[in-house]
């Protein structure tokens, strides 16, 4: 878990912009030692009138939240940086058409975060690593 959870109006964002923030999405997290099969990206496409900024029906907007149950950021350093990547992923697709896109990120306590009914190997190094090699989680 890392989940994307993605909002957008009809149009907004094409299947090869999709792909491109996924890819760009689960490299972020690999590359902070997360099982690439732990990233997941949705994306919702809304039609006209179905989607709504300060009560009016909106075209080309984005919104879109990002839930978090694996790692905390360890200082307001480190959140900060998130967040410059978070727009590094996004703004090179969405800040080119000049649309309103906005998120929110959330941390989630990893208590209640299970993978095929096992505890994800966080305090288990070694078991994380066989995870992240195997890209599945595999019984310990």
């Amino acid at each position: 878990m890392p989940r994307w959870t993605v909002h957008y109006t009809a149009g907004a964002i094409s299947r090869e912009e999709k792909d491109q923030i996924a890819e760009k999405v689960t490299q972020l997290y690999t590359e902070l030692g997360i099982p690439a099969f732990w990233v997941n990206v949705f994306f919702h496409e809304h039609s006209a009138g179905g989607f709504y900024c300060g009560g009016k029906a909106k075209h080309n907007s984005v919104f879109f939240h990002i839930d978090h149950a694996a790692r905390k950021p360890e200082s307001e350093e480190a959140r900060l940086r998130f967040i410059d990547r978070v727009d590094g992923v996004m703004r090179p697709v969405l800040g080119e058409k000049c649309m309103k896109w906005e998120f929110n990120v959330y941390d989630h306590p990893r208590d209640y975060w299970r993978i095929n009914g096992m505890i994800p190997p966080m305090d288990h190094p070694e078991v994380l690593k066989q995870w992240i090699e195997t890209n599945e989680p595999v019984p310990y």
